[in-house]
This record gives C-alpha cells, sequence and structure tokens, in this order.
C-alpha cells in the first residue's frame, strides 16, 4: 500500500507533463529509475521506449526488466503499469517471469505487484523442489518440476494453479513421463491435485485417474498416493495394489493399502508407525483378507480355494517410561495359518507357525532389575492341533552381583513368579494341560579366586528353591498336590594359563603388529541328588528339566589372532580379533547328564545317554567390517560321525552384499541328513539408480528348492521400473493348499518424486521399504 502511494503521488506531480518520446541511450546492463515509480528499468538493449499515458499508467515498450523488491524479475516486449486501485503490471509478448525458485514463461502476464499473485497466459514454468529431495530419483540431477497450462496462476509465494494443462518432475527436452489434468494445483512445499489427469509415459497414455494427490515435499514425507503395483500369480490372477500415505506429523505416520486379486477376491489394511524419542517408537500394522471361492485345475483334478475372510496383526513397540522404565509390546497374530502361508512373499512369514502376543514392563533402579510380562504364544503343528504356553502374568526380580564384605566375593538374588499356561490341543479339543503357578528364588555367591592377567579362576554356589502349584504323580499324570523343589548347583570355570605371542608386522600393508592367544578353558558342574525332581511338570524353561546327582567336565581351547591396524593421521590404530578358533567337549560322569546339555544342538538328536559329548568346532573369521563368517561342528565320537554343520557369511562390497548361510543335521546315523542352503545377494550400481537382489532357499535333503526369487530396480533421470519374480512352493504334506506352487510377478513404476512402497505380503521387499 506504502509503494502504492508513492507511486500514486508521482504521477500526480507529473500530470502535467508532456508524453516522452525516446530516452537516451543507457548504458547497457545499468539499472535506470523509472520515473514516478519506485520500479528499476534494466536492460542490456538500447532500445527502449517509456511512456506516460496517465497518472496512473505508465507504458514500457523494447527489451526492459522489471525487477521489485522481493527478487521478483518480470521481462518482456511490453509492460504496462499501473498503481491505482493496487500496483500491478500486465505484460505482454515475449514474458519471462523469474523468482529464486524458478521461472515461467508467457504470452501475457496479469500480475499484481502489491500481492504478489497474478495470472499467465499460454504459460509454462520451472521451479525447484528443494535441497532434500532424493537426488538419485532425478539421475543425481537438480530436483525441478515443470510445468505449463493453457493459465497459470500464482496464488501465492509457492502455489499454483494450471488449467488445462500439466506437470511432470522429469525435467528434460523430452520428458520420459507427465501428467495432463483439467485443473492442477501445485504447491511446492507440500503436495500437487489433479482432477481428471491422464497420466503419460514417453507419450503412451497409461492410466486415467478421476483425482490425484501427488506428495512433492521436500523432506520427502508428504501425505498422498502412492504409485500403484501390478502383479500376476499363479493362485491370486492379476493383481492391483494401491496405497495411500499419511504423513500425521515430524514423528508419526500411517499407509493405508488396498489389494485387488482378480481370482481370490481383495485386501484392505494400514500401517502405523511413529518415533517420539531415542527408546521410544513403534510399528503396527493390520490387514483383512476377503478371499473368494476358487477353482483349481492341475494334472485332471480340482481343488477348491473356499472362500472366507482373515486378518492379521503384527506390530512391536517400545515406550521409554521415566529414566529407569521401559514398556513394550508385541504381537503377531493371524487368524487363519493357511491364507498367511498362501499369500506372504517372505519364506519367514510364510512358516512361521506361530500367534504371539505379549506386552510388558522393565525397571532398573540401581542393581536391581524387576520385569513384568503378560505373553499367550501359541504353535500350530496343524490346522486344529496346537501349543500353547506363555505367562499371565510373570514377574521378575534381580539383584545385580555385589562385593561381599571387601574380599573377592561376590553375592546375588535372582527371583520369578509367574502363572504359567501350558495346554496341549488336538483337533481343537484341550488334550492335556499342565497350567501351574511357580515361584522361583535363587542366590549365588560366586569367588574370584586368581588375579593373575593369564589365568582366570572362579567358583559358584547357587541355592535354588522352586515352588509348583501342581505336580506329577509317579506315573506322570497331572495332579493337583503343590510340590517343593530345591537343590544346590556348583560350578567352578578356569580360563588359562594363557599363552600370547606378539609379533611387529613392518612389511604388512594394513597392520602394525600381530597376536595370538592360546586359551585352555575348563568347566566343573555338580548337582547333588535331588529326590523329587521327577515330579516337576516339564513347560518350556529348561530350568524345570535339572538332572541331579550328576557331574560334568566341559573343557576346550581357543585360539585368538588379533592384529593392529596401522595408524593414519596420527591416531593410533584399532585392534581386530579377525580369527578365532575354539574346540570343546563334555564328559558326563553322569550319564544320563547328556540328555540335558544346552551346550550342543546334538543334544536333541540323542536317544541314549553317552558318557562324551559330541566334539564341537567353532570357527569365526572376521578380517573388516566388510566379511563376516561363522561355523560350527559338531563330531559324535561314538560312531554316528556328523551331527551338525552350519555356516554363515555375509560379504560387503562396497554398497553391494551377499550372505549364504548352509546347515546340515544328522539326527540319527541310518537316517538321510537334513540340509539345506540360503542365500541372498542385493547389488546396488551406479549411485543408486540401479539395484538388483536375489534369494534363495534350497532344502537339499527333502523338498527341493522352497523359494527363489530374483528382482531388479532401475531409476533413470526422472522415472524408473521395478519388478521381480519368484517361485515359491507349498507344503506337499498338507491337503490345505489348493496348488503345489505359486508363480509371482510384480512390477511398478517409479517416478520422481513420488513414493513407491511394499504391499503387505511383502511385494518388492528386498528393493524398497514399506510406505518410502
Amino acid at each position: 500500500m506504502f509503494l502504492s502511494r508513492i507511486l500514486l503521488c508521482s504521477f500526480l506531480c507529473v500530470s502535467a507533463a508532456p508524453v516522452l518520446a525516446q530516452t537516451p541511450a543507457p548504458t547497457p546492463g545499468a539499472a535506470i529509475p523509472v520515473p514516478n515509480t519506485p520500479l528499476s528499468l534494466i536492460t542490456n538493449s538500447t532500445q527502449w521506449r517509456l511512456e506516460q499515458i496517465s497518472a496512473d499508467h505508465v507504458h514500457l515498450t523494447g527489451q526492459v526488466e522489471i525487477e521489485t523488491g522481493s527478487g521478483m524479475k518480470f521481462f518482456a516486449d511490453e509492460i504496462d503499469i499501473f498503481s491505482a486501485p493496487t500496483l500491478r503490471l500486465v505484460a505482454t509478448g515475449n514474458v519471462v517471469f523469474t523468482n529464486p525458485e524458478g521461472r515461467i514463461a508467457a504470452e501475457r502476464v496479469e500480475f499484481n505487484v502489491a500481492e504478489g499473485t497474478g495470472t499467465f497466459h499460454q504459460a509454462s514454468g520451472i521451479m525447484s523442489l528443494g535441497p532434500t529431495v532424493d537426488r538419485a530419483q532425478f539421475g543425481n540431477q537438480d530436483p525441478d518440476v515443470y510445468f505449463y497450462g493453457d493459465t497459470i496462476e500464482k496464488l501465492n509465494t509457492r502455489s499454483y494453479k494450471l488449467t488445462r494443462g500439466g506437470f511432470t518432475t522429469c525435467v528434460q527436452p523430452t520428458p520420459r513421463w507427465e501428467v495432463t489434468s483439467d485443473s492442477v494445483v501445485i504447491n511446492l512445499n507440500d503436495y500437487a491435485i489433479a482432477r481428471g489427469l491422464l497420466l503419460r509415459v514417453k507419450g503412451v497414455p497409461l492410466m486415467y485417474l478421476p483425482i490425484l494427490y501427488y506428495p512433492i515435499k521436500g523432506d520427502e514425507r508428504a501425505t498422498g498416493f502412492l504409485l500403484p503395483t501390478y502383479g500376476s500369480s499363479t493362485l491370486r490372477g492379476q493383481a492391483l495394489s494401491n496405497a495411500f500415505f499419511w504423513a500425521i506429523g515430524r514423528s508419526q505416520d500411517a499407509t493405508f493399502f488396498h489389494d485387488w486379486f482378480t481370482q481370490t477376491g481383495q485386501g484392505t489394511g494400514a500401517e502405523y508407525r511413529y518415533v517420539s524419542g531415542q527408546a521410544s517408537y513403534g510399528n503396527f500394522r493390520f490387514y483383512r483378507l476377503s478371499q473368494r471361492q476358487a477353482e483349481f485345475r492341475q494334472s485332471g483334478r480340482v481343488a477348491i480355494l473356499p472362500g472366507q475372510s482373515s486378518h492379521q496383526f503384527s506390530g512391536t513397540g517400545n515406550q521409554a517410561i521415566g529414566t529407569p522404565m521401559r514398556a513394550h509390546a508385541r504381537v503377531d497374530y493371524s487368524s487363519n495359518l493357511i491364507t498367511q502361508q498362501l499369500y506372504q512373499q517372505s519364506l519367514y512369514q510364510a512358516s512361521n507357525a506361530t500367534r504371539t502376543v505379549e506386552a510388558g514392563l522393565t525397571g532398573t533402579w540401581g542393581g536391581v532389575t524387576t520385569s513384568a510380562l503378560v505373553q499367550r504364544i501359541e504353535t500350530f503343528t496343524g490346522a486344529d492341533t496346537s501349543q500353547l504356553y506363555g505367562s499371565n502374568p510373570r514377574i521378575t526380580a534381580a539383584l545385580a552381583p555385589r562385593r561381599l564384605f571387601g574380599l573377592p566375593i561376590y553375592g546375588s538374588v535372582a527371583n520369578d513368579f509367574g502363572r504359567l499356561p501350558y495346554r496341549q490341543v488336538t483337533n481343537g479339543r484341550i488334550a492335556s494341560d499342565r497350567s501351574l503357578t511357580r515361584l522361583d528364588v535363587l542366590p549365588t555367591l560366586r569367588a574370584a579366586l586368581s588375579r593373575l592377567s593369564f589365568l582366570t579362576f572362579n567358583t559358584s554356589a547357587s541355592y535354588r528353591s522352586t515352588y509348583y502349584t501342581r505336580s506329577a504323580d509317579l506315573s506322570g499324570r497331572v495332579t493337583e498336590e503343590p510340590l517343593l523343589r530345591r537343590y544346590l548347583a556348583l560350578r567352578s570355570d578356569v580360563v588359562g594359563p594363557v599363552l600370547a605371542k606378539i609379533w611387529d608386522t613392518p612389511g604388512s600393508g594394513f597392520s602394525e603388529r600381530m597376536k595370538h592367544l592360546i586359551e585352555p578353558t575348563f568347566a566343573l558342574e555338580y548337582v547333588p541328588a535331588i529326590g523329587n525332581s521327577a515330579r516337576v511338570l516339564t513347560l518350556t524353561d529348561s530350568t524345570d528339566v535339572i538332572l541331579g546327582g550328576s557331574t560334568r567336565l566341559t573343557y576346550g581351547l581357543n585360539n585368538r589372532l588379533l592384529y593392529r591396524r596401522r595408524t593414519l593421521d596420527s591416531s593410533a590404530g584399532s585392534t581386530i580379533q579377525f580369527l578365532t578358533v575354539g574346540l570343546q567337549q563334555t564328559y558326563y560322569m553322569t550319564p544320563r547328564a547328556s540328555l540335558n546339555d544346552n551346550q550342543y544342538v546334538s543334544t536333541g538328536f540323542r536317544s541314549r545317554a553317552v558318557d562324551l559329548s559330541d566334539i564341537a568346532l567353532n570357527i569365526k573369521v572376521t578380517p573388516s567390517a566388510a566379511l563376516d563368517s561363522t561355523a560350527r561342528v559338531e563330531y559324535d565320537v561314538h560312531g554316528e560321525g556328523l551331527h551338525v554343520i552350519t555356516m554363515g557369511t555375509t560379504a560387503q562390497l562396497g554398497r553391494s552384499s551377499t550372505t549364504i548361510n548352509y546347515s546340515r543335521y544328522r539326527k540319527q546315523s541310518p537316517a538321510k541328513p537334513e540340509s539345506s542352503l540360503s542365500w541372498s545377494s542385493a547389488l546396488n550400481l551406479l549411485q543408486g539408480r540401479a539395484r538388483g537382489a536375489y534369494s534363495l532357499t534350497w532344502d537339499i535333503g527333502r523338498a527341493g528348492i522352497l523359494n527363489q526369487s530374483v528382482g531388479m530396480s532401475y531409476l533413470a533421470q526422472c522415472c524408473g521400473i521395478q519388478a521381480e519374480f519368484q517361485k515359491f512352493k507349498y507344503p506337499q504334506s498338507r491337503s490345505d493348499f489348493p496348488i503345489p506352487s505359486d508363480r509371482r510377478f510384480n512390477v511398478s513404476f517409479v517416478l520422481a518424486g513420488l513414493g513407491t512402497f511394499s504391499n503387505f505380503f511383502g511385494a518388492f521387499g528386498g528393493l524398497v521399504g514399506a510406505g518410502s
């Protein structure tokens, strides 16, 4: 308003002046004030003309620039400036408007200088999306949005409305994609809303939508629809997945899913995520599938997939409560496990036959740690056959070890109270119920008997008292008679004498010196006879299965190799343990103790008591952060040979990685070994613009390849594509699966500035994150 008054007063003062014909030729590039206005005329040409038409109207012609104090500039062949009723201008002929965010070119512009708004006719423009946008989606080019229309209205500083036009974030001579629409509102700080739109990819019409909410927020968390994904499956038929992302705030968001399957129905779901602090975060997902009946013909037989509804709820949450306490929750519940196996692309989710619901509190005050847990776990071995266990609730309190009387003796106490359900369900009926209430008290004394650097000698004694509200009789049947079990446990641990050798490596390019440690280890455990141990009802805790009157000695030898990195930039190099090799075996003075030793995987395979355990070999190789490899071998010394072989390796090369795991178990000597191999690789090339993923799960001994998938994604300058193929083999021993295997193909386009997602069943799980 103040600018308008100055302009109006200037025009009144010179209202009797004659029309100015031709001004003197200006110096190229000079800023020349326009008479009677607060604007400046900047030109690189000596050809311009200024005419005063009336007291509130100035007409400019020639190669001129009009610049305002807010950084806006106008270039045009002709510009008319009006000061009443408000300061505005009309520019025609090769009009160009610029501001710090970008520029707009038009045939004609009507602009309100005072308010910063205006209308551009037959116009096109380019504006920046900001510096925080992921440049990989734009081929590592500047993230800009290009738009055009019959008219472009500038609504405010960073908002524009297009009429009969379009926009794209693919700014190049021939855009790879664009959205054309009758009406588009673009807010450069947030979103674009288009009505009656047509999406074209390389000029080919791809999709029509009545409305589109397109997020173009700089921090990559803008509310809007995500690009749909298309799929094809032997089971589901053709599939179309859509998602809507809701950025609720800086610390929480939600994603809503919808999947449509031509053969088996449709599903809807939602995911909620929040982060309110370093120790407070959560992620919860819900999905409901409305499955309709379908028929499948294979090898001359017809299989029926029944129509039914099912739902799945999963998630985890952690919440800090002040400084000492933390609450946590976890849920993984599916109303129909067969449906989960049929649709999930993740092998872990598809093979998960457990329903879990739990919530708990933990707290620490000084040396006291307490917890309370409510938990319900149900593991299924058939459609109506399961094992249910957990706690309702379980409360623990533990006192950390404290030094006593100034001596190298430490005392600690652990207490555990719980109501523990334990039921076996067969064909929908409770076959057995061992649920009980248990109170456990465990005080422990530990003495450190050696202060030598090369020798560690610790001995401990604990006395456990456990009260059970139910017990078993001599025949193993459950009775309501309570039981009190008490026993003493003694244990001694010796490490050493440790032998060490250190030597310099002047010829090495990565280490200054190396160190070799040889560590003998010994552990002696003794539990006196427990008179009533056979009457304890066995649940899920290993502490309920204690064999009294047993003694065992575990001995081993560990070799460790370490190196110190070379000093760089006057900073000391770190010490890295790059190789560990350990051998271990246990001698059972009481052979039946070999049936309950959780130090060895092969204990579960053993059908008879022995005096010597398997020899266990453990190897770990970690020469750098880019390579981590482990292996374990358990060899039976009683003639059964190798019981266990497990190996795992993870290697990283740049931004690419590979993980391979192999396992082989021989449970009994005549039986055929069970072997499996899993392999997953992820490639990340061209600064993240090209990605690939491959995974394999192979049951070598029995069922063959269970799961195999390959995926790729490629991002060009401003668009891309991602696709994956998977072959998933269903269990052959069940009649619940209408087909033996499912072949799945998924494809989705990627447009710069618009997010992608992994649907609820895990499509593109190896290439993108959910709701990204």
